[in-house]
């Protein structure tokens, strides 16, 4: 059967378009690298471990420094083992009717802007060494009506200009002996996964913070024995099983924040109402809240306390499983629950978010209950304290 020469010819040149973009896009527009800067937050990206999973939670800020509006149409990762040899590549781009790069909050980087992408590649089983990963980013010109309606035609493989980083994140097993923060059964209503609101902050742009200190925390409420989080329609703060139960320090320390003064909020209707005439008392919506210095470079933060419950003053020093305050609906937030997050700072504002793992505590799925020894939890976990073992007294 003959083949008509259009055709190979248009075939030849995408299968020698493709294979240029698979092995070595980053090269293709090397002159147009100084339109395009990337830099990461946090600086040093960790690697936090759940079962056979490594993840990868950090930012890329990227910014267009020429006079052109660009469109992202691409983003690639290319793992390589110590040798520089390749073990896994993964991307996402524009093709498809629901495309992958949907996923990416904000596409076009206009000129002299900077974007945020949140790293879409946030899973590795164990069996892949991610020790170094190579990023590239492809973009297409936007400056027209014209470019609009022509990149709508182009190849995911076609491009205008790239941008390449290589990240090396650190493994983070956590320095601080930690315990679930509440001696009940509770849902992880919003951790730190892909999706959730803690780890899609806007630090790192202009006029905003540079770090992102809930990076990886946790959102506890307690829950009954069918999930539950609250009776009736939980429009009154008495509806919520978490509300006023007791909080303890999930490490031992020393308190080197503690606010119990702040009114919890209230619900007018189907509405949060916020206390009037805070003025600076709570710029940062933690309302009443306990920070504990572990004294090895980890701080834990438990906020939204109940106003008045707060048991511990500054420079007190607790330890590991003492009640420090009750669950509360003070400061941001629009329910009763309990925050709680591990940072590298004493300061909510200035810290990073740390990875933090707790020992013997139960995974509740279902009818049954999964004993984990030392671990981590994270958005839709239910988990539930173990029993603190008999101590036998000698006679």
């Amino acid at each position: 059967m003959s083949i008509n020469p259009r055709i190979r010819a248009i075939t030849i040149g995408l299968l020698m378009l493709g294979c240029a973009w698979t092995n070595d896009a980053a090269a293709q527009r090397s002159s147009h690298q100084g339109l395009l800067s990337v830099g990461v937050r946090p600086d040093q990206p960790l690697i936090e471990r759940r079962g056979d999973d490594q993840l990868i939670n950090f930012d890329f800020i990227l910014t267009n420094s020429g006079r052109v509006p660009l469109r992202l149409n691409a983003i690639r990762v290319s793992v390589r083992d110590a040798k520089g040899a390749l073990e896994i590549r993964r991307f996402i781009d524009d093709n498809g009717f629901a495309p992958g790069l949907s996923t990416v909050v904000q596409t076009l980087l206009g000129p002299g802007a900077s974007i945020k992408i949140y790293n879409p590649f946030y899973t590795f089983d164990t069996d892949v060494d991610v020790g170094r990963l190579d990023y590239d980013f492809f973009f297409e010109r936007e400056a027209s009506v014209v470019d609009r309606a022509r990149n709508t035609r182009r190849l995911p493989v076609d491009y205008d200009y790239s941008a390449h980083f290589t990240v090396y994140p650190h493994s983070y097993a956590g320095r601080t002996d930690l315990v679930l923060p509440l001696r009940a059964r509770a849902i992880v209503f919003d951790g730190h996964d892909f999706y959730a609101h803690h780890r899609r902050q806007p630090q790192g742009l202009p006029g905003h913070r540079n770090t992102n200190s809930v990076r990886y925390a946790y959102d506890f409420m307690v829950v009954d024995s069918s999930g539950a989080t609250h009776r009736g329609d939980g429009y009154k703060v008495s509806d919520w099983f978490g509300y006023g139960r007791e909080i303890v320090a999930p490490g031992s320390g020393v308190v080197v924040s503690a606010v119990n003064d702040i009114p919890d909020n209230t619900f007018y209707g189907r509405l949060v109402r916020h206390p009037a005439g805070l003025g600076d008392r709570d710029p940062d919506g933690l309302g009443n809240h306990v920070v504990i210095d572990h004294g090895d470079g980890e701080f834990s933060a438990l906020v939204h306390m109940k106003a008045g419950s707060v048991r511990v003053r500054k420079g007190d020093r607790v330890t590991q499983g003492q009640i420090i305050g009750a669950v509360g609906f003070s400061g941001d937030t629009f329910l009763p629950h309990l925050h709680y997050q591990v940072m590298n700072t004493a300061e909510d504002s200035s810290g990073e978010g740390l990875p933090s793992y707790f020992r013997r505590f139960y995974r509740v799925l279902g009818s049954r209950k999964l004993a984990v020894t030392r671990g981590d939890a994270d958005s839709g976990d239910i988990v539930e304290p173990m029993p603190e073992p008999v101590r036998r007294q000698r006679n």
